[in-house]
């Protein structure tokens, strides 16, 4: 027999053509795969003054999510999902974040620009779907924050769909009010000219998040209750009831919602800017954590054309502490408005109504506005601020372009004014959005 040499180039070929003949097909790979997503465009001008000064702030936001969710058998499936999310400073360069390499950190803690978003298996058996992996949490109090764990979803009763689910590794997102709580009694240093924290420090992202849900639709009535806890530091409920109703061509429907949270965590730390001390310089405070009651109603109209809706939101604070009502964002609770009303950090009584209306025509553009009035007593901080009551309100001026079913354009400006010297912020928003 007659052996054969073989360089490691043609060893290299030989195993390539190998791989190649059993390969699967391009055409067979993909025709079982879904494909969802969007990509947006926004640009944002936002201007706040304050007593002492004045600013101003344009940016350009590139954004995008795709998630490919492909068959692997009859019960198993896989999920993967890219984002690319840069936000570049206009009229300027220097703080350009469209770049992907070394020193690139991206947006709300994803990771790099362009990075690996979603990455979990699925199991699908009868009426119950497990996921396990990384993935967009979906909970009540969270808008779309991605977390480390499983969900489980069971729809054995007709028209009811029980969750449950278990994360760690939350993303850090820039859109958690309580984000800066430092926990436990990690020593900390502080540089009171930078305001910078150096040491081993816990924040409420590097606790683990558990949670249950139980969703209902049986016309004219659906609701929504749920339960998550935040280790060690909360334990947060809600319930949503929604009530619809139709009078000829008017469709008429009533929200009521329910929540609060019960913080484990007795206090926390953070960092403050001190304005009364000559230099003025940061330094860390202590801050006691408290429960928190959400109440809000919305009565909402729609027909003709035309749209509307007014509510009322109130929140309170118990013995004066700090807390939270969503987790991130503002979740799915009842809210109206742009930029005044923020559920993930509250420092105070809130009592706030609102009123929107709009109008549409040929089922393309609409028109519409919002107002919201506010009243905040706000929880004293040490000796830096003291409490104090404040009146504010948010007027927004709304135009929606609905292209076609896919691609959509929108505008909007919000005006906040408040009192007691508090900041008169204005933010212009434009934003085209094409969805998969």
């Amino acid at each position: 027999m007659r052996l054969i040499k073989l360089s490691l180039a043609a060893i290299v070929a030989v195993g390539a053509l190998a791989n190649l003949a059993s390969a699967t097909s391009l055409e067979e790979a993909i025709k079982n795969v879904e494909v969802t997503g969007y990509a947006r465009y926004r640009f944002d001008s936002q201007n706040a003054k304050l007593a002492s000064f004045e600013d101003t702030d344009n940016e350009h936001r590139f954004t995008s999510d795709i998630d490919f969710k492909a068959a692997l058998d009859d019960r198993f499936f896989g999920v993967i999902g890219f984002r690319y999310d840069s936000v570049d400073s206009s009229g300027e360069n220097v703080n350009s974040k469209t770049m992907v390499g070394i020193d690139d950190r991206g947006e709300d803690s994803f990771g790099q620009t362009f990075n690996i978003r979603q990455f979990y298996l699925g199991y699908t058996a009868g009426n119950t779907t497990v996921m396990a992996g990384r993935q967009v949490l979906g909970t009540f109090f969270t808008d779309d924050m991605v977390g480390t764990g499983i969900k489980v979803l069971n729809s054995d009763i007709s028209g009811l769909t029980l969750v449950g689910m278990a994360f760690d590794n939350l993303q850090d997102d820039s859109d958690i009010g309580s984000r800066a709580f430092i926990l436990g009694n990690a020593k900390a240093t502080l540089d009171p000219n930078t305001g910078e924290i150096s040491g081993k420090l816990e924040y409420v992202t590097d606790r683990n998040l558990y949670g249950v849900a139980a969703i209902g639709s049986y016309d004219p009535v659906s609701f929504q209750l749920w339960y998550s806890a935040l280790d060690s530091v909360a334990q947060l409920y809600a319930a949503d009831v929604t009530l619809g109703a139709n009078l000829g061509d008017v469709d008429l429907s009533l929200q009521a919602q329910a929540a609060g949270s019960s913080m484990w965590a007795n206090s926390a730390r953070a960092v403050a800017y001190d304005s009364t001390q000559v230099p003025a310089k940061y330094e860390m405070v202590d801050l006691n954590l408290d429960d928190a009651t959400f109440l809000a109603a919305k009565l909402g109209a729609k027909g003709f054309g035309f749209d509307g809706s007014v509510g009322y939101i109130n929140i309170n604070t118990k013995d004066n502490g700090y807390s939270l009502i969503s987790f991130e964002d503002q979740g799915g609770f009842i809210t109206a408005g742009e930029d005044l009303l923020d559920y993930t950090f509250i420092n105070g009584d809130l009592s706030a109504y609102f009123v929107t209306a709009g109008y549409t025509f040929a089922n393309k553009v609409r028109v519409g506005a919002d107002y919201v009035g506010m009243r905040v007593v706000y929880n004293e901080i040490k000796n830096i601020e003291p409490s104090s009551t404040v009146d504010a309100y948010e007027a927004v001026a709304r135009v929606d372009y609905k292209y076609s079913k896919k691609l959509n354009f929108k505008a909007w400006y919000s005006y906040i004014n408040g009192d007691n010297e508090t900041s008169d912020n204005q933010h212009l928003r434009f934003e085209a959005r094409y969805n998969f």
